[in-house]
C-alpha cells in the first residue's frame, strides 16, 4: 500500500493555529477538482486559491497532492454514505412501500443543490479510479450494500453477477447527470434551463431505474459464458 493510501482515516496532523488555513485549503481543492478536473489543477492553483503565498503550503499540512486527494475521497465517501444512511433510515420507518426508484432516491439524492458533491464523485471516478474502488468498499459504503440487499430481493431475475453489472453503469451514470444538475458560477445555461424542469429529475430516476429493472437481452444472455443454467432461469420470462 502506497503511502498515500494509507493516509486513509488517520487523523490529521495537528496544525494548531494553521487549522484554517488547513481547512481552507482542502475546500478550495475539492471546488478546483470538481470544476476543473483533478490531474488540471495544480499545487500552485490550490494555493493561490485558498490565498497561500507559495505551494509548499499544500505539502506542509497535507504532505503531497495526492495526500490531499485521498484525504478529501475519504471525507466526500464518509459525508455520502451517512447521508445515504439517514436517507434510507427514514425510508424504512416511513412505512411506506421500499421499491427500487425509493432506494436510488434515498441513496443518490445529493447532500446539497448548489454544492459540488456529485461532480466531484465523477471526476474522481474518472482521475483517481482504482482509488475509489479500493479504498471505499467495506469503509464508506454501507449505505449501497444495504441497497444492493434491497436490489436481490426486488430484482430477482437478475443473476449477481448481472445485477453487479448492472450497478457498475448505474453509478457513474447518475453521478455524471447529477453533476451538471449542481449549480456553479460559469456553468452552462443549457444545464440551468433543462434542470429548472422538474419532470428532468424525475426522469432521470426513470431512467436509472430502467437500467436497473430492464430485462436482459438475448444477446446479453448469449454472451454470458457457462451460462446454461442462468439462462434457463431467464427463458421464462416475458418479454
Amino acid at each position: 500500500m502506497s503511502e498515500s493510501e494509507m493516509m486513509i482515516g488517520r487523523t490529521p496532523k495537528a496544525a494548531g493555529k494553521g487549522d484554517l488555513a488547513r481547512s481552507r485549503i482542502k475546500a478550495t481543492a475539492r471546488a478546483l477538482f470538481a470544476r476543473y478536473g483533478i490531474d488540471a489543477v495544480t499545487i500552485r492553483d490550490i494555493a493561490q486559491h485558498a490565498g497561500q503565498r507559495n505551494g509548499g503550503s499544500v505539502n506542509y499540512y497535507f504532505g503531497s497532492k495526492e495526500d490531499l486527494i485521498f484525504e478529501i475521497l475519504d471525507d466526500v465517501a464518509r459525508l455520502r454514505d451517512e447521508q445515504a444512511a439517514r436517507q434510507l433510515d427514514a425510508l424504512e420507518a416511513s412505512g411506506k412501500p421500499i421499491t427500487v426508484r425509493a432506494l436510488l432516491k434515498a441513496h443518490f439524492t445529493p447532500i446539497s443543490d448548489d454544492g459540488e458533491e456529485m461532480r466531484l464523485f465523477t471526476m474522481l471516478q474518472t482521475y483517481r479510479r482504482d482509488a475509489m474502488h479500493s479504498q471505499i468498499p467495506g469503509r464508506w459504503d454501507t449505505s449501497f450494500r444495504r441497497c444492493v440487499d434491497y436490489f436481490r430481493t426486488l430484482l430477482p431475475h437478475l443473476d449477481a453477477r448481472l445485477l453487479s453489472q448492472r450497478l457498475y453503469f448505474l453509478v457513474p451514470y447518475i453521478w455524471t447527470f447529477m453533476g451538471t444538475r449542481e449549480h456553479f458560477t460559469g456553468q452552462a445555461q443549457f444545464w440551468q434551463t433543462f434542470w429548472a424542469d422538474p419532470a428532468s429529475i424525475e426522469g432521470l430516476f426513470d431512467t436509472a431505474e430502467a437500467i436497473l429493472t430492464c430485462n436482459p437481452s438475448p444477446e446479453t444472455l448469449a454472451a454470458i459464458a457457462g451460462s446454461g443454467e442462468i439462462a434457463e432461469r431467464y427463458s421464462s420470462m416475458p418479454g
